[in-house]
């Protein structure tokens, strides 16, 4: 009992220092409080789905692929327009806060100005083990394909690039990599495996919900 007090005290100060910092980085934009407001809104909608999914089961983690269908669920991604594919994963200690944070954003993005904001574009989203530089790591694939047209790259960056090209390697020592070509937008995020439990097997699976 005592240990697990512990861990909920732990995983509790970090939730609200990655709240502290989502409000902080908010606030800095020009948009107006109505979509601050609805922005925020969506971004705690995030925390308190993946802190529920720690909180069920702390020392088993939480599972990647569960993790991604509840975030594109939460957008109302038609289930025809994603695949996700890719080898059972679960996601150890406090690195699903920061990992549910970018889907959630990259997923927003994807919506509201990417290839699923228009008819017939669609999302893969792959991932899988790799290994080089002395260590395996988990290579996380998010390919966007439009039709017709491919929006163009933003003109700054907004809260979502900077988590991903700056949070996640700070908090994870992950490796990121976004472009901008035909089919569509295309992130590559790369963890190391010290944040997944040794469980993870080889065996892939392929589900669409």
């Amino acid at each position: 009992m005592d240990n697990q007090n512990a861990e909920f005290r732990r995983h509790s100060r970090r939730l609200f220092s990655v709240l502290r910092a989502i409000v902080r980085r908010g606030a800095d934009g020009p948009s107006s409080k109505q979509d601050f407001a609805a922005r925020l809104e969506g971004r705690i909608g995030a925390l308190s789905r993946v802190h529920a999914m720690i909180m069920r089961s702390p020392q088993d983690g939480v599972d990647l692929e569960e993790l991604l269908h509840g975030e594109l669920l939460a957008q109302a991604i038609p289930a025809q327009r994603y695949r996700a594919s890719g080898p059972d994963t679960r996601i150890a200690g406090e690195a699903p806060l920061p990992l549910a944070l970018a889907l959630h954003e990259i997923a927003v993005n994807a919506v509201i100005h990417g290839a699923l904001l228009g008819e017939g574009g669609t999302l893969d989203v792959s991932w899988d083990r790799v290994t080089h530089d002395g260590g395996e790591w988990l290579r996380l694939v998010w390919q966007e394909s439009a039709v017709g047209r491919l929006a163009p790259a933003p003109a700054g960056k907004g809260f979502g690039l900077e988590l991903i090209e700056n949070m996640l390697p700070y908090e994870l020592d992950a490796g990121t990599r976004i472009t901008w070509k035909e089919p569509g937008l295309r992130i590559e995020m790369e963890i190391p495996a010290v944040h997944l439990f040794n469980s993870w097997t080889h065996g892939e699976r392929a589900a669409q919900s």
